[in-house]
């Protein structure tokens, strides 16, 4: 494909989706220097990928707009005739938007019948990382791939002076400052069997600071309620700014920080691209497909025992939950120790 000077790509998905494009869009613009490419993304996560250099305009897609106001965001972007379309997320809605978006060119995933939609339809490779998959969906629509690992970078650009400004008032507010070497947690979980349970972090968090380190809580709005049980679940004070920061911000203090500890949550996935290390546990979520990728140190954490995971399951089957209950607190602290992070 050639004379493509206008593409759009289309991927509503999760937070640690968009990370894993990283790649996707490094390599994209490689084989597209001079185009324009702009990407169609979850308005509740596109305010980090606006910082990505290989992509030119960000269009932020609330699942939540009513027809209309669906119709009008497509018709705007429609203007804008873009020769290549991609939809790397691959379901009916994404599948319709780009559709309606009409550029010259449509790829994408497809099955379930949405291949009618699409010039060329691709499927998805089983046993592989995402970053991989992603990469594959270039070599299939012809693209040349460089052959080196390229794991997802978040770029803060200029606004770093900006970001430590606002964090400064906050953390100040509350306290506390970037001078202290933080082990994060991250306690949320997009599916209810992604979550550890909340008495496991507590007992953690208070396992940490008796060991002389300092704990500091994180999160987006929606897991403000679930941190505040679990720190009233503890012994010993721990810091706590879950719901209090943007997601640029979040990404800068994982940045500052030694140590995140995490379900696989969107969260993980930035304080990766951000170059922070990570010790990452895993329930019902195959790793192979989304274990964290960066430049830091990752450890993921099974229940290797089970034959039931990784089940992809929204609520557990088996009504147990074993992959997540059987993985106990003493199991991260003594990953801590090895690491020398704990004395």
């Amino acid at each position: 494909m050639h004379d493509i000077n206008r593409i759009i790509v289309v991927d509503l998905l999760y937070l640690g989706d968009l990370i894993f494009a990283y790649p996707f869009f490094e390599e994209l613009r490689k084989n597209y220097p001079e185009a324009r490419i702009d990407l169609v993304a979850n308005s509740k996560f596109a305010e980090i990928v606006r910082e990505n250099d290989n992509i030119d305009h960000v269009y932020s897609f609330n699942k939540e707009w009513p027809a209309a106001r669906s119709f009008s965001f497509v018709r705007k972007l429609k203007k804008n005739n873009y020769h290549l379309g991609l939809n790397i997320h691959g379901n009916w809605r994404t599948a319709l938007l780009l559709k309606l978006i009409a550029p010259d060119y449509s790829a994408g995933y497809g099955g379930k019948g949405r291949g009618v939609f699409l010039d060329k339809e691709l499927k998805t490779a089983d046993n592989k990382h995402m970053t991989e998959v992603y990469l594959d969906f270039l070599k299939d629509i012809g693209c040349n791939i460089s052959g080196q690992e390229i794991v997802p970078v978040i770029n803060f650009a200029d606004k770093t002076d900006q970001i430590e400004k606002n964090l400064y008032s906050k953390l100040k507010e509350k306290n506390l400052s970037f001078g202290k070497d933080y082990i994060v947690l991250n306690t949320g979980g997009s599916w209810p069997t992604k979550q550890w349970p909340e008495e496991y972090f507590a007992q953690l968090a208070d396992m940490i600071i008796s060991a002389g380190r300092d704990v500091l809580f994180v999160g987006g709005p929606g897991d403000v309620e679930r941190v505040k049980k679990i720190i009233d679940l503890m012994k010993f004070k721990a810091d706590n700014i879950c719901g209090q920061t943007s997601l640029l911000e979040l990404a800068f203090v994982l940045k500052k920080s030694q140590l995140l500890i995490s379900g696989d949550t969107g969260p993980v996935h930035v304080a990766a691209a951000a170059g922070t290390d990570t010790i990452t546990i895993f329930g019902p979520s195959d790793e192979v497909k989304y274990q964290p990728k960066g430049t830091g140190k990752h450890c993921i954490i099974t229940n290797n025992k089970l034959k039931c995971r990784p089940c992809g399951e929204h609520q557990c089957p088996l009504e147990h939950h074993k992959c997540m209950v059987d993985i106990s607190p003493e199991i991260i602290f003594n990953e801590l120790k090895n690491r020398g992070m704990i004395k």
